[in-house]
């Protein structure tokens, strides 16, 4: 029952995120590495998968923000 649930949302992230993903391998064979930003903006060219606060309401509350961000 979960799989039924939690298929159908890895199959739209993956296929929403999949230029996102090329992008970090290609960056992390160039010798980038993850590291732990905090709470940033995120970059507007870059590619980024960023998160923001939902109330209960679900109303949408704040900045989209990035905490990993790929460094060389």
């Amino acid at each position: 029952m979960i799989a039924l649930v939690l298929v159908p949302f890895i199959i739209l992230f993956a296929g929403d995120s999949a230029e996102f993903f090329e992008k970090s391998k290609q960056q992390r064979t160039q010798g980038y590495v993850w590291h732990y930003v905090g709470t940033s903006a995120p970059a507007p060219k870059a590619k980024s998968i960023s998160l923001q606060c939902v109330d209960q309401s679900g109303k949408v509350c704040g900045e989209p923000y990035i905490l990993w961000k790929l460094k060389k």
